[in-house]
């Protein structure tokens, strides 16, 4: 049997270093991102140059300014301007210290102590304490607030002050990913006397102080002159814009009235990527897009339906038209394909036979069904299309319904039985599988146990230490998933953007976001 190694739970790619530096498993205590934080960038900025306004396009608006509820790309990259979080991944995806310095684990991992950064000072002047830490998690946990940060600082129990500056986070079970977990886009802490106004009046510890918000179509945000890392950031601010066209998003780019183009689209990043004055990048990550089939609903309450839903799409065929070939053929997993985890399995692939026959087994008789869909979510629309013409071979009656993102936020998701979404990478097996999975967790949108038994194993997978075992559980898990899970993923798409050549240390973002306290534009 392998030996224990706590260290491999975020190891979901095989190049990944351990993350704990002790045995959680026999009571040590692991103390972490002791090193004081240095941006990585700081070696190859000498160079850089202060001032300006970087302009960023999207395809969507910022749906929300409230970082703890927003799911939108351009509202989380707003909340990444003005907020910050107790670590951040490294270009290893490994924790480091940002709003804590240091971090130990004790009692197996089911609780964790962070050390907080002094001198750190919010937008209002507030002095950033343990408090402001406290008063997060335990909003960001109040399921009466439906949040979509619940569940972002693992399975929480409570949190408590020790002191000043030191923050104690008891869960209801051992994890080792906490370290990883605070790093998450929903994590960003907020200042204690600003609950009640944080949705309309954004105040963070970030580098970027919120300017103005014009819902529908831009936000905007000021360098924070107070910022605690000298001479961070190089701009003076950063403006976020919408364009939903493909054609509209090249054409101000190359009109120098935008800078950096967000989720680009196939089509996009390939008409770009030889232009003049333009860097253009197609990225791995882990990205997908995927057909919800809600597991509560009607036909997908039924186990069979879905099972048989999975075998319509002609995944080759639709990675190279749906986004030109950007990206990797899944297999309705959540986890990347490269994941040190994944067991052999069989390669869901086109089988409308077997799609037919699992339909006439499942007794639903007929369907004639909705399929939701945004284009301002693109290549959302082209996965519906190339769904409902399978589909209808095999007598699935599916109409397609194109809806605005805002009305897609408020009336589709999780509310509707069938419908597109997309998501990025999750880099730890809680976010992964957990948080996708359990019944508890809001990201299981069905709100139900998939399949009978999941949660108990869901359960015994974040609180295996053994390597060995975890693997054994996480098989187990998977081989549940794998037929009757309520995700169907056709592939993983490369992440794509591009930039002016003025853009300056722009790195794409691996996790959804865009570090840009680096950045800098020339004259």
């Amino acid at each position: 049997m392998e030996k224990q190694n706590p260290n491999s739970l975020i190891r979901l790619r095989p190049s990944r270093r351990d993350i704990l530096r002790a045995s959680l498993g026999v009571g040590g205590a692991a103390a972490l991102g002791t090193t004081p934080w240095t941006p990585a960038a700081l070696a190859q900025t000498a160079g850089a140059r202060q001032g300006g306004t970087l302009r960023v396009c999207f395809p969507n608006a910022p749906d929300t300014l409230d970082p703890h509820l927003t799911i939108s790309a351009p509202g989380q990259q707003v909340a990444a301007l003005v907020y910050e979080t107790l670590t951040e991944l490294d270009a290893n995806d490994q924790p480091a210290p940002r709003l804590a310095t240091s971090w130990r684990a004790e009692k197996s991992g089911q609780e964790w102590i962070f050390e907080l950064r002094q001198g750190v000072k919010f937008h209002h002047g507030k002095e950033f304490t343990a408090d402001d830490v406290v008063a997060t998690i335990q909003r960001s946990e109040d399921k009466s607030l439906g949040l979509r940060s619940q569940g972002a600082f693992g399975p929480y129990k409570e949190v408590r002050a020790e002191g000043k500056n030191t923050v104690r986070i008891v869960l209801t079970q051992p994890c080792a990913e906490v370290p990883v977990l605070v790093a998450n886009r929903w994590a960003r802490i907020i200042p204690a006397d600003k609950l009640s106004t944080i949705a309309n009046q954004p105040v963070g510890t970030g580098p970027f102080k919120f300017k103005d918000f014009q819902p529908g179509t831009s936000a905007s945000v000021e360098k924070n002159a107070d910022y605690w890392v000298k001479d961070r950031p190089f701009l003076d601010g950063v403006r976020v814009v919408a364009i939903a066209q493909s054609i509209a998003q090249q054409a101000a780019l190359r009109a120098n009235t935008v800078d950096v183009l967000e989720f680009l689209s196939a089509d996009g990043y390939l008409a770009l990527k030889s232009s003049a004055g333009v860097h253009a990048y197609s990225i791995t990550v882990g990205q997908y897009y995927t057909l919800m089939t809600q597991a509560n609903l009607p036909p997908f309450n039924n186990l069979k339906v879905r099972n048989a839903f999975k075998y319509i799409l002609d995944r080759e065929s639709l990675l190279a038209s749906a986004v030109l070939g950007q990206g990797t053929v899944a297999n309705d997993l959540t986890l990347v394909p490269d994941s040190i985890y994944l067991p052999k399995l069989e390669q869901y692939g086109q089988d409308l036979n077997k799609a037919k026959s699992l339909l006439a087994e499942s007794g639903a008789g007929p369907l004639s069904l909705e399929l939701y869909t945004s284009s301002e979510r693109q290549p959302s629309p082209k996965i519906a299309v190339a769904f409902k013409e399978a589909a209808e071979k095999i007598g699935v009656n599916i109409t397609i319904r194109d809806v605005p993102f805002t009305e897609y936020v408020a009336n589709v998701s999780r509310k509707k039985a069938l419908y597109t979404s997309q998501w990025n990478e999750r880099v730890s097996l809680y976010e992964s599988l957990f948080q996708i999975y359990h019944s508890s967790s809001p990201f299981n949108y069905s709100g139900v146990e998939q399949v009978p038994g999941l949660d108990a194993q869901l359960e015994q997978m974040v609180a295996e230490l053994d390597l060995a075992r975890r693997k054994a559980i996480v098989t187990q898990i998977i081989e549940k998933i794998h037929p009757y899970g309520d995700r169907i993923i056709p592939f993983f798409m490369n992440y794509m953007c591009a930039t002016t050549t003025k853009v300056q240390n722009y790195t794409p973002p691996k996790h959804g976001t865009t570090e840009l306290r680096d950045v800098w534009l020339t004259a």
